[in-house]
């Protein structure tokens, strides 16, 4: 049964909470342009972070940065209760890089993983987390900047945890299965624009190839195939938006010697061609550049 126990929205950010007491997987080919806060009440998951997996139990919380795989699976029992956050990266972005303290993107970048807490940490971070519901579900007066200030304070609490020399990476799984899938996925990533397929992978680490197919699949929600033209897609985006070559050359680069392939495969994962990505990201560019003028005094 799943128990929906609340579940807001406003302004860019979503939080809900949910109670599962059924085998749960999350859908595959899960990434997004949001960031992530994922937080576990009670119970355990195995959880796929871009290339590892983790087992994750009571008062984890997990940091997932924009466009990173991820997916959460079975651990032992089905049941677990858990608080997950979804927000872009404006307008919180530039509230707080306005201050000048707090950077979405350089903490993601710094913390994005598995991080635990003892039970008065649990405490103080529960108590932040139902104070955003609490503020978007009553939508009292100022509510939007106390959204904002008690997502910064979460951001900033979980920062001075791990600069304090916290533990910030529960164990991986002593499975071999799981082992497996993350070093295959380790080597994908690597290896992304090198010329790769199932069987030539299968046959890099000495396994049948309907095994591999079947235990990737499992664990990360994609097949060996979807998960190289992920991480190609990943590092196109990197160069559409970084550099001016042109989308030919960027189908090369990736591994790619078809551009109307290339431009099928990343359409269906960024839902625009590449071209429309390249514009739509320097617009917003422009656009954070405009505001950060506006707002020098």
């Amino acid at each position: 049964m799943r128990q929906t126990v609340f579940e807001e929205t406003t302004d860019g950010i979503t939080i809900d909470r949910v109670i599962r007491d059924y085998e749960y997987t999350m859908p595959t080919k899960h990434f997004h342009d949001e960031y992530e806060i994922y937080y576990l009440l009670e119970g355990k998951r195995l959880y796929f972070i871009g290339q590892n997996t983790y087992l994750i139990g009571k008062g984890t919380m997990v940091f997932i940065n924009k466009n990173v795989i991820h997916k959460t699976g079975l651990a032992s029992g089905p049941y677990h209760d858990r608080i997950l956050i979804e927000f872009a990266g404006e307008p919180f972005g530039s509230f707080y890089s306005f201050f000048g303290d707090l950077s979405l993107e350089a903490f993601f970048e710094k913390h994005q993983g598995i991080m635990e807490f003892d039970e008065r940490e649990r405490n103080h971070v529960e108590n932040l987390l139902l104070g955003i519901q609490s503020e978007i579900h009553h939508k009292k007066p100022g509510y939007r900047l106390a959204v904002m200030n008690r997502l910064a304070s979460l951001l900033i609490f979980a920062h001075r945890h791990a600069e304090d020399g916290q533990s910030t990476h529960s164990s991986l799984p002593k499975n071999p299965k799981h082992q497996k899938v993350d070093d295959v996925a380790k080597y994908i990533a690597l290896n992304c624009t090198n010329p790769l397929s199932l069987e030539s992978v299968a046959d890099t680490f000495f396994v049948n190839k309907c095994y591999l197919s079947r235990i990737f699949k499992e664990i990360t929600g994609f097949t060996i195939n979807e998960y190289i033209n992920v991480h190609r897609i990943q590092k196109a985006q990197e160069l559409l938006s970084s550099t001016d070559m042109s989308v030919t050359d960027i189908a090369s680069e990736c591994g790619y010697e078809s551009l109307t392939y290339f431009e099928k495969v990343f359409k269906t994962y960024r839902e625009i061609t590449p071209l429309k990505y390249r514009s739509e990201y320097k617009h917003r560019m422009k656009r954070r550049t405009s505001l950060v003028k506006t707002d020098t005094p």
